[in-house]
């Protein structure tokens, strides 16, 4: 071999040593390189040498973009080092800067992490399929996303001021109507609220007056009383009518329970007549109204002696002569004196003890004629005022709309019971007077024992029952309305005497909006 080809062979060989140290050299500071291909709709900036980024590290490059002619998309040819694998299901996007040049990021799939502050091994991760190593069909490529541009933003924007225009064209039309339909609302709260308030004030006047017109006539003397007692007198006779009725039907089983009540409070009229009508026998000295006395005082005697033998014939306790044991004989018969009636005699056969003379009789005074009129009256019917007092409103919370403001209080409550210690009375008024949520009662009550009172109608201007219980001082009563939305009232009670109450409790109890409420009951 000559000088030549040695020198020839030396250089070959250097050059392929010093080839093979570049390989090396390259391969140990990156690992080496293979390619994926990802489909992009625009390259968007990207150029040969664009770095990639995987999580935030830089993972490869850009080796080359390619234009499709078919649909003019972009293949983009990523340059992956070898020691790094791609998710199969990574996300590819193209960050474009205002400065600076465009990159490519792979986000892998979010994977479930230990929570913070938990103690212990993770849970094994699951098998994630990985991106193959190799540059996929176009079809089988994943598919990158293109960074927002201006006009996609734009016109965005314009869809989104587009929609805000309509919103606002119908907030337009309907304006006219909301504005009417608040005004309307407000127009009929505030008429609500001016007529309760002129009835109530109407009926307080017609309270005064009715209280006047009693005054004047217990003033005016002899004549004023004469009228009432004649008309004491038409009373007793049509009670005593009224008794001989009830007990043509006291042989009808189904009635006799019925019956015993009704007996009770004819006889408790009955006696406070008797009484009402020996007082004013005390107040005046007039002969001729004795006479009437008298008469009104035998037919209340006979209207007794009728529903006391009623009341033995029912089941129930009498003091009859002849009908009960131990009973105190019947007192000799009175008779009118001359130039009265007809002038015959009148049989008392009630079991009264004998009364003073008037010779020797307290004379009544005027105010305890009152006493026993007013007590007469608050049988009739009684007027109940309430106070209350609401805890605080939290907006938060879905609530009765009848509770939903803000106002704690206090709310004043009006009604009017009738036959109050009946065993059936009606119970009707106002609640909330002068504010936005005021509404009306009518409830018809039933009493199912001495210290048990039911009811139902009308509570809060909704359907609902009422419920009362009074074993003593303390009791406790419950309020149910409004079907559409549910709600339940409860209340503890305290009574302090002359018609005064104390009550505290929970409004709307079946939902999360319940509010606290306390107050005091005057009835009288």
């Amino acid at each position: 071999m000559n000088r030549q080809a040695i020198v020839g062979l030396f250089t070959i060989v250097g050059l392929i040593a010093l080839f093979a140290v570049f390989l090396v050299i390259r391969n140990v500071g990156t690992g080496g390189r293979y390619n994926i291909g990802v489909h992009f709709k625009s390259a968007a900036g990207l150029h040969r040498g664009a770095l990639v980024y995987e999580s935030g590290v830089n993972v490869g490059i850009v080796t080359e973009t390619r234009l499709l002619p078919e649909d003019f998309t972009v293949e983009v040819i990523l340059g992956i080092n070898n020691n790094v694998d791609i998710p199969r299901d990574a996300r590819f996007l193209i960050a474009a800067p205002l400065t600076g040049d465009a990159t490519v990021e792979i986000l892998p799939p979010v994977r479930a992490v230990r929570a913070a502050g938990v103690v212990g091994a993770a849970p094994e991760p699951a098998a994630i399929a990985l991106l193959p190593r190799e540059v996929l069909p176009l079809e089988q490529q994943p598919q990158g996303v293109n960074p927002a541009s201006l006009n996609d933003l734009l016109e965005q924007g314009q869809g989104e001021v587009h929609r805000l225009d309509q919103m606002l064209s119908q907030l337009e039309q309907r304006e006219p109507k909301l504005l009417d339909s608040l005004q309307s609302t407000l127009t009929a709260a505030n008429e609500l609220t001016t007529q309760g308030s002129k009835r109530l004030y109407k009926l307080a006047d017609e309270l005064d007056r009715l209280t006047g017109s009693l005054q004047t006539a217990l003033d005016t003397g002899t004549p004023q009383v004469d009228h009432l007692l004649t008309q004491l007198n038409t009373m007793a006779a049509s009670l005593n009518v009224t008794v001989d009725q009830v007990q043509s039907l006291a042989t009808n089983p189904q009635v006799k329970a019925n019956l015993i009540e009704t007996t009770r409070g004819l006889a408790q009229t009955a006696t406070t007549i008797g009484a009402i009508t020996n007082d004013l026998h005390n107040v005046t000295g007039n002969p001729q109204t004795q006479a009437q006395l008298r008469d009104t005082v035998a037919n209340v005697d006979a209207a007794t002696q009728k529903l006391n033998s009623l009341l033995h014939q029912l089941g129930a306790t009498s003091s009859v002569y002849g009908v009960d044991a131990n009973a105190t004989p019947p007192p000799p018969t009175s008779q009118a004196p001359s130039g009265h009636g007809s002038g015959k005699p009148v049989a008392v056969a009630v079991v009264v003890a004998p009364g003073p003379t008037a010779s020797d009789a307290p004379v009544m005074s005027i105010g305890s004629i009152r006493q026993r009129i007013s007590d007469a009256a608050k049988s009739l019917v009684a007027f109940q005022v309430r106070l209350s007092e609401l805890g605080p409103y939290d907006s938060a919370k879905f609530t009765q709309p009848l509770l939903a403001t803000p106002s704690n209080g206090p709310q004043a409550d009006f009604n009017l019971q009738v036959l109050p210690k009946g065993r059936l009375s009606l119970l009707g008024g106002a609640n909330g007077v002068g504010t936005p949520q005021t509404s009306a009662n009518f409830v018809l009550e039933q009493k199912f024992a001495p210290n048990l009172r039911l009811g139902g109608g009308m509570l809060y201007s909704n359907l609902g029952g009422l419920l009362q219980y009074t074993p003593g001082p303390l009791g406790f009563e419950a309020r149910v309305y409004d079907l559409r939305f549910p709600t339940a009232d409860a209340y503890g009670t305290f009574d302090v005497g002359h018609g005064l109450q104390l009550f505290g409790g929970e409004r709307d109890l079946t939902h999360a909006g319940r509010r606290t409420a306390f107050g005091l009951q005057l009835q009288f």
